[in-house]
């Protein structure tokens, strides 16, 4: 069996990531075709039709502006109807075995050519609101605040707007003058750190021992003191008694959590999404419905609700249940993690949910979609995001087929999702195989949403090893199906009309114009969540290679190789471009269109999560160790 990861950045895009094993080769096999390019990669832009999209309007970071351009009549299905001629069915992915995965693992993609055209969706640009930010007064520095989800708002926009940042540390000195503390964690982490309310908390598993009364290997949740990083409390959840088939070994929690006030949200080892309270014990108090904690001391977590999703629901997590929940209003969203079995031939539950809207204060189950069905191709490892399309919302969740939809936050009141649009990540010809030796690619990297559209990558389970990848920018102003292709009702492809690509990123490069070699790949496969700062697109793969792209029209600026492979995401804060890498090294760049390494920082250890900025300090964990650092002054 071979080790197989589980790791976000967030995942997710990951937002974690966990080691796995399975009896899978890596290889790669088939190329895919090449898109139509723009001069230096991106592929360009196809017409687009635009139109305000269903939701309820709420309280995001920023609403868009609107994308116009006439729009074709569709179907029901949501395919274009053409005159004189039948109306085209939606494509489906198809499904084939799929291999073993880890924290976040997933298939394979190919480029299919989409239709060229001068237009693309044009949306004025808004100044970002993101949770984090204390605006100061022009000139002055900016010192954020609390980064209390994964991606720190529900965009999953990994940039932070503090400005005068300082990186005047050296790991391996330990605290001093500009490193805070260092705290232990387990001995695998994968969880990306979060911080609120004057504590900071990190999903590993049980290897630094701090409740001495459990000895045995458990996924768990670490609470620690913002400001001196004591300990305060942990959440324990013991191993599926399946096994690596639902909850690999070592791999503890990988979900980052979510926080709003004293409440938290994070999804467990076990395929359970629990909310605790944020105090734990040390208000005295067993707050919530759920009494059932073995232990109620100060340094054990104090439990509100629970919702098994595999009691409750049937789901079958392939590896590890892993997906960093997002809030609305009242709703958490998340992914199950449903998979397919331990052979990697079949899905098990493919009538359970994929996806999931539930209660924040009860745990009661709003709506459930399992849209994949059982074309999942591996794993469901990644995490939602939300954005407001013309002041409607939408939530996006990558589903492991390879496509990701978009739905209303509501539903359809009867306990089922509203689907809004959906979206092929892969080229109608791509092929998943076991192994890695496909071509098609499920999705483990997080939906970034901006200015009306969603950017994402595909990617596989790194066991799978290196492969053909895709990055696109899609209109979410759109309805339907919205894939560069649709069936042409006769065993075949061709270009849809109401496509949502605005540019492909990806592919071989055919003429080697841009890599020097004939053939060679221009992106990819990717775990890591894109950044978009400035007009710019930083978008890493798992091959240790980070991208960066214009964001208008996908065109490639620079590339730069960090020589180990890439887990985490990019954070990009004050003109620098922060990502840690499999050999321990936060590689520091110039934010920019010209490529520029500032600095390379040595941990102690692999960094497979995303650094985070907050009220000052930069919080970053390798395998082993959380660290506190002063970055402003």
């Amino acid at each position: 069996m071979k080790k197989l990861l589980f790791r976000f950045a967030l995942l997710n895009s990951l937002a974690c990531f966990a080691v796995m094993t399975t009896g899978c080769e890596s290889s790669d096999s088939t190329k895919p075709s090449p898109e139509a390019k723009t001069e230096l990669g991106g592929s360009a832009p196809i017409e687009e039709a635009g139109s305000t999209t269903g939701g309820a309007g709420v309280d995001l970071p920023e609403a868009e502006p609107e994308m116009k351009t006439p729009e074709p009549k569709l179907d029901a299905d949501g395919n274009p109807v053409e005159p004189k001629s039948e109306t085209p069915e939606p494509a489906k992915p198809k499904a084939e075995p799929k291999p073993t995965a880890e924290s976040e693992p997933a298939p394979k993609a190919e480029a299919k050519p989409a239709p060229k055209s001068e237009e693309k969706p044009k949306a004025e640009a808004k100044p970002e609101k993101t949770s984090q930010a204390k605006p100061e007064a022009a000139g002055k520095k900016v010192v954020t605040g609390d980064w209390p989800m994964w991606g720190g708002d529900p965009t999953r926009n990994m940039v932070n707007k503090s400005t005068g940042i300082q990186l005047n540390f050296k790991p391996d000195e330990g605290p001093g003058k500009n490193i805070n503390w260092i705290s232990k964690l387990g001995s695998q982490t994968y969880g990306n750190p979060v911080v609120a309310g004057g504590q900071v908390y990190v999903g590993t598993n049980n290897g630094g021992k701090y409740r001495p009364k459990y000895e045995d290997d458990l996924g768990v949740v670490l609470c620690f003191d913002e400001k001196t990083g004591e300990f305060k409390w942990q959440l324990s959840r013991e191993k599926l008694p399946q096994g690596r088939v639902n909850d690999w070994p070592e791999q503890g929690i990988c979900s980052a959590p979510c926080i709003e006030g004293e409440r938290l949200w994070v999804v467990t080892n076990r395929c359970e999404l629990m909310c605790l309270d944020t105090k734990g014990f040390y208000d005295n108090e067993n707050d919530g419905p759920y009494k059932d904690e073995k232990e109620t001391d100060k340094k054990d977590a104090d439990i509100i609700w629970s919702l098994d999703m595999i009691e409750d629901l049937g789901v079958f997590p392939h590896n590890l249940a892993t997906s960093s929940p997002v809030i609305h209003g009242d709703t958490v969203f998340l992914l199950t993690s449903n998979g397919v079995d331990e052979a990697h031939l079949e899905v098990p539950a493919p009538r359970a949910p994929c996806f999931l809207a539930v209660n924040k204060n009860t745990g009661e189950v709003i709506w459930e979609d399992n849209t994949p069905f059982d074309n999942i191709l591996h794993g469901q490892w990644s995490s939602p995001a939300i954005g407001q399309v013309n002041g409607k919302t939408q939530v996006y969740f990558p589903g492991g087929d390879g496509w990701l939809y978009a739905f209303t936050p509501e539903g359809d009141g009867e306990g089922n999702g509203k689907l809004i649009w959906k979206f092929d990540l892969n080229p109608k010809d791509s092929k998943w195989e076991l192994g890695g030796r496909g071509t098609r690619n499920a999705l483990i990297s997080t939906p970034v949403f901006k200015d009306n559209s969603v950017i994402l990558g595909v990617g596989q389970d790194p066991e799978h090893g290196e492969g053909v990848g895709h990055i696109y920018r899609i209109d979410a102003t759109k309805t339907g199906d919205i894939s560069p292709q649709v069936s042409d009702g006769k065993d075949g492809w061709k270009d849809n009309p109401n496509s949502g690509q605005i540019w492909h990123y990806g592919g071989e490069d055919v003429d080697g114009k841009l890599t020097g070699k004939k053939g060679d790949l221009l992106f990819r496969r990717t775990m890591s969540t894109v950044a978009v700062a400035d007009g710019l697109v930083y978008a890493p793969d798992l091959s240790g290679f980070v991208h960066c792209l214009d964001f208008e029209t996908g065109k490639r600026y620079w590339e730069y190789d960090m020589f180990a492979a890439c887990w985490g995401s990019p954070m990009v804060v004050d003109g620098k471009v922060l990502i840690g890498n499999e050999d321990g090294m936060l590689i520091i760049l110039e934010a920019g269109k010209e490529k520029k390494l500032l600095e390379e920082k040595t941990f102690n250890s692999s960094i497979y999560s995303t650094p985070t900025i907050a009220n000052g300090n930069m919080y970053i964990s390798d395998r082993s160790q959380l660290y506190s650092i002063k970055v402003t002054e």
